[in-house]
């Protein structure tokens, strides 16, 4: 997982423009629909031509020009495992605060409304696989050995604190009083358990170890820790698969570490050779680098993990 830059919102969501876009549309008719507390346990519904109900839901963040923005903004990574999906799967839309309703665990049941104000805000979506995004039956690793487990985000958004947590009143002054809003949304923030890769500095949370588990990292503060255990499971990183996947790039970038110092070796051989030869071997070197950093960059598969391996191991060198 790493820290992610947003892009700018969408036309479709973007808020507080004239005429209203089909986004905040949207979260007001939801913030209606939900203002009668009969519809509490109710799946939220759009509003037709006639006043009459449709058989349809929320969607205008899953329109396209909205999961493009996400596909780029992400590259086409999920947002929480870093694995590549758009090879193979359109990826999942993912609401950080869910919409529908939520739990602080799986085994908890569903309390509604979920953050429904929130269904079509841009800083809500993330971009994500269906084995983070979605509960499934996964082996993990556990202590060194392997054990069948139901994880995924889903509906969950734990926090420390339910006092804390933004409830269905909040919503109805979403637009009415916004510093009211902001003040309540800041103080979920603070007690919030889960890691959000657009928000956080992620990547200080994590370490990995040499067969791709990934780990807690020491010297967190509290509530650090906590986010970082949280979100390891919620998000099922250590799901077999996924481990091995990371095993498979950590032999790549030890493979290429390995040219590095060899590259190295040589131009350190070659220095009181001639200038060509220097130059060549130089040339050589700065190559094997730059392919080495590459593994570090944020279109690149484990990037989060990359950068640790490699940035741990050039540490004594600077």
């Amino acid at each position: 997982m790493i820290w992610i830059k947003r892009l700018e919102c969408p036309e479709i969501l973007k808020q507080d423009i004239s005429p209203d876009s089909e986004g905040m549309i949207e979260i007001k008719d939801a913030i209606t629909f939900y203002n009668d507390i009969n519809n509490h346990q109710e799946t939220y519904q759009k509003t037709g031509k006639r006043g009459r109900r449709i058989n349809e839901s929320y969607s205008v963040y899953s329109q396209k020009s909205v999961r493009d923005a996400l596909k780029i903004m992400f590259h086409g990574k999920c947002a929480y495992c870093e694995s590549k999906i758009t090879s193979i799967y359109n990826g999942d839309i993912e609401h950080f605060r869910p919409k529908g309703g939520y739990c602080n665990d799986s085994s908890q049941p569903l309390t509604k409304p979920g953050y429904y104000w929130l269904a079509a805000e841009w800083e809500n979506l993330l971009f994500a696989c269906p084995f983070c995004n979605q509960t499934n039956t996964h082996e993990i690793l556990d202590d060194g050995s392997i054990q069948e487990v139901v994880q995924g985000k889903l509906n969950q958004f734990p926090i420390k604190n339910e006092i804390y947590r933004l409830t269905h009143n909040h919503g109805q002054i979403y637009f009415l009083n916004n510093n009211n809003y902001t003040q309540a949304f800041l103080g979920e923030e603070k007690e919030r358990l889960l890691l959000k890769p657009c928000t956080d500095e992620v990547e200080k949370h994590f370490i990995y170890s040499e067969n791709g588990l990934i780990l807690e990292n020491e010297g967190l503060s509290v509530i650090e820790s906590e986010r970082a255990k949280t979100s390891i499971k919620v998000y099922a990183l250590q799901r077999l698969g996924l481990v091995q996947s990371r095993e498979e790039k950590i032999i790549l970038i030890k493979a290429q570490i390995r040219r590095v110092e060899q590259a190295i070796q040589n131009y350190n051989k070659h220095l009181e050779d001639s200038d060509e030869e220097k130059i060549l071997f130089e040339g050589i070197m700065r190559e094997e680098m730059e392919i080495l950093k590459r593994f570090k960059d944020s279109n690149q598969e484990y990037a989060g993990m990359a950068r640790y391996l490699i940035d741990d191991y050039f540490k004594p060198f600077i």
